[in-house]
């Protein structure tokens, strides 16, 4: 009997442990990727970056300078001027994918300045007003999302 409730205490403490464990993070840096795999079972693998999965939400923020000449990248999409800038010329990620977002934002200090532009992928179309310049006071400078079937992005901010 005695063995029988040692049992019973050791199997409840193992249970209680494994159903404590976590299971996944919540504090993804972006660089994680998982597995997927292309054409069903047995095709071919392919590994996606988790910052596409959670709709390329990485931040990137920029203290005071005179002049920031800034390419975008994939995985940083929303920038945060924490400090002033004069001038800003922003061109949008070179290879973005369908429903990226993309914004500027100045709660830290004002952008006098800001250009945003578009070059990439090959006759890429940038539509809605450009921003010109943003302030600590009406921080949201720019927002946009990219449409792959036009090859667009669109002012959505």
């Amino acid at each position: 009997m005695r063995k029988l409730l040692i049992g019973a205490a050791l199997l409840s403490a193992f249970v209680v442990g494994a159903v404590a464990q976590t299971i996944g993070t919540f504090n993804l840096t972006g660089a994680e990727v998982i597995l997927g795999q292309a054409g069903g079972p047995g095709g071919t693998g392919i590994f996606i970056p988790s910052y596409v999965l959670r709709n390329g939400r990485g931040i990137s923020t920029i203290g005071a300078v005179t002049t920031l000449n800034l390419s975008s990248s994939a995985v940083t999409d929303r920038y945060i001027a924490t400090g002033a800038i004069t001038t800003a010329n922003v061109t949008l990620p070179r290879t973005p994918f369908n429903g990226q977002k993309w914004s500027w934002v100045c709660p830290g200090g004002t952008t006098t300045t800001l250009t945003i532009s578009a070059n990439a992928p090959s006759g890429v179309t940038l539509i809605g007003l450009s921003a010109g310049n943003c302030t600590s006071a009406s921080p949201m400078g720019a927002g946009y999302t990219y449409n792959t079937a036009l090859n667009t992005w669109y002012r959505t901010d």
